[in-house]
């Protein structure tokens, strides 16, 4: 996936005037997932004021505005994701376990996530919370409830940081329905199992990321909602997919 999002990513750092930091090194393996790597943010918010954090699998537009210029220099900034279907598990789970708060702002994804040096106690790996979140009992109990995701969202709720939400266009997953949409939005995230069409999701990203370098396809996939309905179901790969699926 890196192969195929990193270049983006880079472009885009370098058009924010940011350095482009890649997490390469497993940190946090005792809690069990990769994505608690993200707890390795609370050491890089030392060196720097402000990180904007991407999964591995987030395509950045090419035309994509700079959120560091769009989110005030004290805030977190992250993209709503309350209407996705597991959130009130997630809630429920998370405040069942770690105490009543006051749930201030909605569930936000956290595969993009804006952070500054103030925001640092979010992301502490030894924080007494994330000890008893990132348990297997609590996992086996819960089954997925979100794991990091839902736990940053219970810090910044509990911390009561201000937050701004940018909107599913700066984080379009798989929770707007309309997949088709997607060039319409500036990253794209195919998080879950199976991205935005079902199928491969490197193989998604792959053909996803050939039609942004495109100025004439990318402009057209935002332009006729219709050609991008056809080319994603008539794609000979999802076809393929379809067919091994009914076998």
């Amino acid at each position: 996936m890196a192969k195929a999002t990193n270049p983006f990513m880079q472009d885009y750092a370098r058009r924010c005037g940011a350095d482009f930091v890649v997490i390469r090194e497993p940190k946090f393996q005792h809690l069990g997932q990769l994505y608690y790597e993200k707890f390795q943010l609370f050491e890089i918010l030392e060196s720097y004021e402000r990180v904007l954090y991407l999964d591995n699998d987030v395509l950045v537009s090419p035309d994509s505005p700079n959120l560091f210029e769009l989110t005030p220099i004290d805030h977190f900034a992250a993209s709503s994701e309350e209407t996705w279907s597991k959130v009130p598990d997630c809630k429920n789970a998370i405040l069942t376990e770690l105490g009543e708060i006051r749930w201030m702002y909605p569930y936000f994804n956290a595969g993009v996530m804006l952070a500054c040096r103030a925001h640092r106690e979010v992301f502490n790996p030894d924080h007494p919370a994330l000890r008893r979140w990132a348990t297997d009992e609590v996992r086996k109990k819960y089954a997925y409830q979100g794991d990091d995701q839902t736990y940053f969202n219970y810090r910044v709720n509990e911390l009561q940081i201000p937050m701004r939400d940018h909107g599913y266009r700066f984080n379009h997953t798989r929770s707007i329905a309309r997949t088709h949409t997607r060039f319409n939005s500036f990253l794209i995230h195919y998080a879950g199992p199976s991205g935005h069409r079902y199928g491969d999701r490197l193989v998604q990203i792959e053909k996803d990321a050939s039609a942004l370098s495109s100025p004439f396809i990318r402009t057209l996939s935002r332009k006729s909602i219709g050609y991008r309905w056809f080319a994603d179901r008539f794609d000979l790969d999802f076809i393929r997919y379809l067919i091994r699926g009914r076998r």
